[in-house]
């Protein structure tokens, strides 16, 4: 596997881990449903299943999306992927 597939199975399931983990907890304490969370991802709700079952990742769209709607720290967010990916980098080497 290449470094760059390991990066994107990385990505993969960090962004599932996480959009799931937000979906489950939802806002002020009210859970989404998948058909909720697809729509505020702008995407197909089969598509979101999908996402969340590891069976395909996220597109630039679907993460921009997700930092700017339910992301309450983008920074971090991004901080946590990039020592993901970094560790990812160690592993791939």
């Amino acid at each position: 596997m290449t470094t760059r597939e390991h990066h994107t199975e990385a990505l993969k399931t960090f962004f599932r881990e996480r959009v799931t983990a937000f979906r489950r907890e939802g806002t002020d304490g009210k859970k989404m449903t998948q058909a909720q969370m697809a729509r505020i991802l702008a995407m197909d709700e089969r598509s979101y299943v999908d996402l969340e079952h590891g069976v395909s990742g996220c597109s630039a769209l679907t993460l921009a999306l997700f930092l700017i709607y339910c992301c309450g720290d983008p920074v971090e967010f991004l901080e946590k992927l990039k020592e993901v990916l970094e560790s990812d980098s160690d592993r791939a080497a």
